[in-house]
């Protein structure tokens, strides 16, 4: 689970709608070697993102805002966070590439950065699940994630717990669960918080 690139990635991905309101499979973005819907024999399965009909709680758009920003923590992107020393770190096959090409065969060491919507409660983690806490798939980031990892040790012991923590919040909601902010029992919860009166008396 490639978690320290928390530095470089948006927190959120924009989906506009109405072009991107439905999902689709097969769909029309599927790469080749994947069925095609001009290929489909049976009849292609669509929904609706935005139907109501769908479990709550929902991303909606607001009035007058045709775009979804959907907190999902990553850029959907490869990227080589292994350690060049660490041989064990390469994957024999790299099936990114067309199956039997000489690049298949040549290994792999970039991964898809996958979402921290949820790294809450998705342990293991690291690509392969290798690791037990966040801090240790934290330090192990190296290759492209190296100047990253180097910005997490550099902060304070309390800064560094701190975004441990603010990771762990990110949890996906158990079934049934009405609001997208909750507190630790998964009761709706106000968000941000109200300000604290202060007392101006002495």
């Amino acid at each position: 689970m490639c978690v320290l690139r928390l530095y470089a990635w948006i927190a959120s991905l924009p989906v506009g709608l109405p072009n991107v309101s439905s999902y689709s499979e097969p769909g029309p973005f599927n790469p080749p070697g994947n069925l095609r819907p001009s290929q489909a024999q049976a009849r292609i399965v669509s929904v609706d993102l935005t139907s109501s009909g769908l479990p709550a709680p929902r991303l909606m758009p607001t009035e007058g805002q045709p775009t979804i920003y959907v907190p999902a923590y990553t850029d959907f992107k490869l990227h080589d966070i292994t350690d060049p020393s660490d041989e064990s770190a390469q994957e024999p096959l790299d099936l990114n590439q067309p199956p039997a090409s000489k690049r298949f065969i040549a290994g792999n060491r970039r991964f898809l950065t996958r979402r921290l919507w949820g790294v809450g409660n998705q342990p293991p983690y690291w690509h392969d699940g290798r690791f037990t806490t966040m801090r240790e798939a934290v330090l192990a980031h190296a290759g492209e994630a190296l100047e990253s990892r180097r910005a997490y040790q550099s902060l304070p012991r309390s800064e560094q717990d701190s975004l441990i923590e603010f990771l762990r919040s990110l949890q996906a909601l158990p079934p049934g669960t009405k609001s997208l902010v909750v507190d630790e029992s998964f009761r709706p919860k106000t968000w941000p918080p109200a300000p604290r009166q202060t007392s101006s008396s002495f």
